[in-house]
């Protein structure tokens, strides 16, 4: 006997999701031009990072600090150490010190412990200078006396802190011996005039003896325990020195400008003459032609790479065939290859920085060193000015590049322009991605529409052949 079935139902998401899986299909091509794009802008800004560091090289052999760096040699270092700097003048110095600069330095009598109660009252210091004999004082009157207020009850290590703390331009620390603590009072420069004098208002109402806060008095022109209570274990004075024979006189042990562009270290008295040596350091001006090579050759390496073609993987680089880049590629070795009209060296190669034939420049240690020997003309080579008017052919190497350079990386340059086009682009491919998920999201709709409106007239269909089959039953089982 005849019988009729259909299926209740059919699976809409399952179907909705391969047709959509068909629809977005052009996504896949966009997402892959995007991650095109972006690569090419990661490889434009690398390649714009590395030619700003080779520019920052090329300017650093343009700048005549580069080419009048020093350096300077002692025959004695335990005596004094010399450091040249930029612009020193080659040649040598005759150095000797008859006397070091020092700061004065004065110490109380012993007391107790730190905790010892000294006294209250008021420390007086003025700054100023003693004459030779050490007992007469004159005030310095661009350094007004500093008041220290001092609590009645005080003890030695208070009056030390509130010492430290007035900026009265003298220190103070403890020292313990045997006999035990010492107030030691030292001026914090060194030179003739930084010698200081203590005067005390003590509470005590006795302020020039050895009792409570007068102990701390120092008058060079009073007499011991009538106001010069603390003794002196080093006098301030200034550095005596002579040069090539000339009698120099300082505030202090460090010597500047005494040799122009040169700073000179005294240690000691010298004890037999010590001779300091100026002489053209080649060693920073080769570091700074070694970073310049490094720094072009780290962007002839990053365009062959982005540029090359492996044929057999059959892979090109990000940026192959870009003419932007074969450009930039090309001017950067036209200038390397080109000459300086009136100078010797006149070339890079001449200089001993050879041009190699995958495009990286390598140092010639002969022609180097012999080219370091006459620093002035390896500086024309690389920084000339060229003459006002000329056809640029005298100008040095390194500033043509900083020059060319400075435009390929300026807002107009070709990097900047090759990246504003990829943005554009990537822009334009984002809009075209929104717009059509946008317009897969409506498809998406409308097809669960239709296939559930599909699902619910086949469920229809399905109830009614359902009670057909139901009837044809009856009349079987009648029969």
């Amino acid at each position: 006997m005849a019988t009729i079935s259909a299926s209740s139902s059919i699976d809409v998401s399952g179907i909705v999701s391969q047709l959509m899986q068909i629809e977005r299909q052009p996504l896949t091509a966009m997402k892959t031009t995007l991650t095109g794009i972006q690569t090419k802008l990661s490889a434009f800004g690398k390649l714009q990072s590395a030619l700003s560091a080779m520019q920052d090289a090329a300017r650093a052999l343009t700048r005549t600090d580069t080419w009048r760096a020093a350096k300077a040699t002692s025959s004695d270092e335990s005596a004094m150490t010399a450091t040249a700097g930029s612009g020193a003048i080659t040649g040598g110095y005759t150095i000797e010190v008859s006397q070091m600069a020092q700061r004065q330095t004065v110490a109380s009598s012993p007391f107790a412990a730190s905790d010892t109660v000294v006294g209250g009252g008021t420390l007086r210091i003025q700054m100023g200078t003693l004459d030779s004999s050490g007992t007469s004082f004159s005030a310095d009157a661009a350094r007004p006396e500093v008041a220290i207020n001092i609590a009645e009850g005080a003890t030695l290590a208070d009056i030390r802190s509130a010492i430290n703390g007035a900026g009265a331009g003298v220190t103070a620390t403890l020292v313990s011996d045997a006999s035990g603590q010492r107030l030691m009072l030292r001026s914090t420069e060194t030179g003739a005039e930084q010698a200081f004098r203590i005067a005390v208002d003590d509470t005590d109402g006795n302020s020039t003896d050895a009792s409570g806060l007068s102990a701390l008095a120092f008058d060079p022109a009073a007499a011991a325990g009538a106001g010069r209570n603390l003794s002196m274990t080093q006098a301030a004075q200034n550095a005596l020195v002579t040069v090539n024979g000339l009698a120099v006189e300082a505030k202090g042990n460090k010597l500047e400008g005494v040799i122009e562009n040169v700073t000179i270290d005294l240690k000691r008295v010298t004890t037999a003459p010590v001779e300091i040596g100026i002489d053209a350091d080649s060693a920073a001006q080769r570091t700074a032609i070694d970073n310049f090579v490094k720094s072009y050759n780290e962007v002839n390496k990053l365009i062959a790479s982005q540029t090359a073609y492996d044929a057999a993987t059959k892979t090109a680089g990000t940026l192959q065939g870009n003419q932007n880049v074969t450009r930039i590629q090309q001017q950067m070795r036209e200038i390397l290859r080109s000459t300086v009209a009136g100078n010797t060296p006149n070339s890079l190669n001449a200089a001993g920085i050879e041009l190699q034939r995958d495009g990286s420049l390598a140092v010639n240690e002969t022609k180097m060193n012999k080219a370091l020997a006459s620093p002035q003309s390896l500086q024309n080579l690389f920084s000339a000015l060229g003459t006002s008017g000329g056809d640029g052919s005298d100008v040095g190497l390194a500033r043509r590049l900083v020059t060319r350079l400075t435009d390929l990386l300026g807002s107009d340059g070709a990097i900047e322009g090759a990246t504003e086009s990829l943005r554009a682009r990537q822009k334009s491919v984002e809009g075209q991605q929104t717009r059509f998920e946008s317009r897969m999201t409506e498809v998406e709709k409308r097809l669960l529409r239709q296939y559930t409106a599909l699902d619910a007239n086949l469920s229809k269909i399905t109830s009614s052949f359902a009670g057909i089959q139901g009837l044809i039953n009856n009349l079987n089982n009648s029969g």
